[in-house]
């Protein structure tokens, strides 16, 4: 039971009103904590003192290296190098505050991992008996004739379509050929590559003491982040330890084993790194994969106002999906699912858009015979 009170100009509400931004279902809400006003500040009243806690405080020197290690986490870069709209949007996203990002970004994650998730969407698809695929055949360029999409591979197969959806990562997507060639504002976009590289390192430590531990450091050794993720089944500690880009000064490459020892021990407590045995380093070299050209996808500065719509716009019949250009979260898996939908309806609105059967008007003495098949979806009409 629910009521409201419309007697003034203004909405009461007396029952339960609120909820989270993130819900997903949720299209219009009204914001309750508005700042600006003539008041700007916190009151704070204990039992001996009453405290007016203002914006103008400025954060300790701790605080302020906890922050630069955050933020060279979320965008795999030095401070200068990332855009800020790219970081409000992480945290409007984590409503707003730093346990809603870390719960919503870190806390949970799939337990069969991602591979996992790829082949069931496969599976799914291959499902339906309405999927033709490919595998290990770089797309070499994507022509649009008009009527019919052709894309060409490098293992010598053509496909074709009336509509294709492109998903090639923005930081390669640049060394694919569109045929027309794509407009001078997209390809702008596409010099505005992602500024993420960063490392992603995952390392086993002896024992099961670091399960709840995390660490930022800046200036660090390479890596400047790692937390506890799991125990392994031998109750060794699986730590994820990130660094920002191998080619700034804060960065370091991973072809050399005794650097990334280095880089990891320094984050561990001062009084532990002397103990510290390391069972296994495992690493991929994102920066170095010709098809990723970088890890999740970060935006310069300025790129998010100039460039997300322009990234995101079709072109012709070949339309555009990744969570590189997600409106949400950008260079996540939920990004990708947004954008795939999104895309997908796009495509079928414009398809049935180009459904529409034009009329003739027939000489007399003409017949029309029309027969159906609806098991296969096939219309045939013979004058």
């Amino acid at each position: 039971m629910s009521w409201e009170d419309h007697s003034s100009q203004s909405r009461i509400s007396p029952q339960a009103a609120f909820l989270h931004p993130c819900q997903p279902h949720s299209e219009k809400t009204s914001v309750t904590q508005n700042p600006g006003g003539k008041e700007d500040y916190f009151t704070a009243i204990t039992g001996s003192e009453q405290r007016n806690l203002s914006h103008e405080e400025e954060l300790s020197a701790e605080e302020v290296s906890v922050l630069q290690a955050q933020l060279m986490q979320i965008g795999g870069n030095t401070l200068d190098k990332i855009g800020l709209v790219g970081v409000l949007r992480w945290w409007v996203l984590g409503s707003h505050t730093p346990t809603g990002l870390n719960d919503i970004a870190l806390h949970t994650r799939l337990r069969s991992g991602n591979s996992e998730l790829h082949r069931r969407i496969h599976e799914h698809a291959l499902s339906t008996d309405n999927l033709s695929y490919g595998f290990s055949a770089p797309v070499e360029r994507i022509e649009d004739a008009g009527d019919i999409v052709t894309v060409p591979t490098g293992d010598g197969k053509t496909w074709k379509a009336r509509s294709v959806i492109c998903t090639v990562p923005l930081n390669v997507l640049a060394s694919v050929e569109f045929i027309p060639r794509l407009p001078a504002d997209k390809v702008a976009a596409l010099q505005q590559q992602s500024v993420n590289r960063c490392n992603k390192v995952h390392v086993d430590i002896n024992g099961s003491d670091y399960l709840s531990w995390g660490s930022m450091a800046t200036p660090g050794k390479g890596l400047i982040s790692a937390f506890g993720d799991h125990l392994t089944p031998v109750n060794d500690t699986h730590l994820v330890c990130f660094g920002p880009d191998p080619g700034c000064s804060a960065g370091i490459t991973l072809d050399n084993l005794d650097t990334v020892k280095a880089a990891v021990v320094h984050l561990l407590p001062e009084n532990k790194q002397s103990e510290a045995v390391i069972n296994r380093i495992v690493s991929h070299d994102w920066n170095k994969d010709e098809f990723a050209n970088g890890t999740w996808s970060f935006p310069p500065p300025n790129a998010t106002t100039k460039y997300l719509s322009v990234l995101q716009r079709p072109h012709g019949n070949v339309f555009f999906a990744s969570a590189d250009w997600s409106g949400g979260w950008c260079g996540w898996i939920d990004g990708a699912v947004q954008s795939g939908m999104q895309t997908a309806r796009q495509v079928i609105l414009e398809q049935r858009k180009a459904a529409v059967v034009k009329k003739k008007v027939l000489p007399k003495g003409l017949s029309i015979d029309l027969s159906i098949d609806l098991s296969k979806g096939i219309v045939r009409c013979t004058i």
